[in-house]
């Protein structure tokens, strides 16, 4: 019996001390690829498993700590996982997420939401972000999958999804989520919620998604949101969510992991993440942190934090980098369970 017991208890240690060999085996490379687009040309970054040595670099401000044009690790084939950014964000929004989800073995795809990013021009209309949101998603995916330096790589049966605020909107749409926009300008003629109900700015903002205080614009109303079966597994950071009921997450039947912070003065909890975890079934696993809705964004560069107070500096007590730390540990152990 003795025995028995000590063959089980080496296989664990075994099997345990693979899990860890497997979670530090690679290096991260990076590249960036143009997607083609109806609307403009994306902007994808891809992260990914490589041998090659570590090499950082920086792209502006950021500091982004995987090597550029490396060779992507082709005697495997790796889960993917696309990233959809948050409002006027972008890729670098999720750097070291994405680093960190190379080097245990992900492939990474960032599209840059055009129309919604920062440094480029916003969208004419709410609406129109709505709509190419998950599109753009959807492209840089598809061109990933098929791009040749990744055919030996890809494994396009284990995708998953990461969505940081509109980027959880984009994210369950393509899960299969189906939004009802009157609900939402319904909430938002009624709450001062700056997160879930932007407002036209007197210079570079967008319109609503109404034409009136009751009526969705007919572009929405026309619209058919896309559903993506390949995903398989999402993960939630503080998602605009304000759209979807319980009935409008019905379809979506994928694992999910759902965070939201203890601070939701930017985009109420009830409507949004609270929303989210008591209308999906089976319910998420739901983990709050410290820190405001900007907490999911990396950490920022010096130079930017001073400029951009709402974004990057924290309260007392919060540690950002600590935070992405666990986050990045808790995705990579739930992707891995469910991809």
């Amino acid at each position: 019996m003795r025995w028995i017991v000590t063959v089980v208890l080496f296989i664990a240690f075994a099997c345990a001390a693979r899990a860890e060999t497997d979670a530090a085996r690679f290096n991260a490379g990076v590249i960036r690829l143009t997607v083609a687009d109806p609307t403009a040309p994306i902007d994808t970054v891809v992260f990914y498993p490589t041998r090659d040595p570590d090499t950082a670099w920086h792209a502006g401000p950021f500091l982004i700590e995987a090597t550029r044009n490396a060779t992507p690790v082709a005697d495997r084939r790796f889960p993917v996982v696309l990233i959809s950014h948050g409002r006027r964000g972008g890729p670098m929004s999720h750097r070291e997420l994405a680093t960190a989800l190379a080097r245990a073995g992900f492939i990474v795809v960032l599209p840059t939401h055009v129309g919604d990013a920062y440094g480029s021009p916003p969208a004419p209309t709410q609406s129109r972000i709505l709509i190419d949101r998950p599109r753009q998603a959807e492209a840089s995916l598809n061109a990933v999958l098929a791009d040749r330096r990744f055919a030996a790589s890809v494994d396009e049966h284990r995708i998953g999804m990461i969505g940081f605020s509109a980027g959880g909107y984009t994210a369950l749409i393509l899960a299969g989520a189906k939004p009802d926009f009157r609900a939402a300008i319904a909430y938002c003629a009624m709450h001062d919620d700056p997160g879930s109900c932007p407002r036209r700015a007197a210079e570079g903002g967008t319109q609503p998604v109404a034409e009136s205080t009751s009526a969705v614009t007919p572009e929405l109303a026309a619209w058919k949101p896309p559903l993506d079966p390949r995903v398989k597994a999402l993960v939630l950071m503080d998602p605009l969510a304000v759209m979807f009921d319980a009935s409008a997450l019905a379809a979506v039947h994928v694992p999910t992991l759902l965070y939201r912070p203890q601070n939701e003065a930017y985009l109420g909890a009830a409507a949004n993440a609270l929303a989210v975890a008591t209308g999906l079934q089976p319910r998420p696993q739901t983990e709050v942190v410290p820190g405001n809705h900007f907490v999911f964004i990396d950490p920022c560069p010096n130079s930017i934090a001073a400029d951009e107070p709402l974004v990057c500096q924290d309260a007392p007590g919060v540690d950002r980098a600590e935070i992405h730390r666990q986050i990045e540990r808790d995705v990579v152990g739930f992707l891995r369970a469910h991809l």
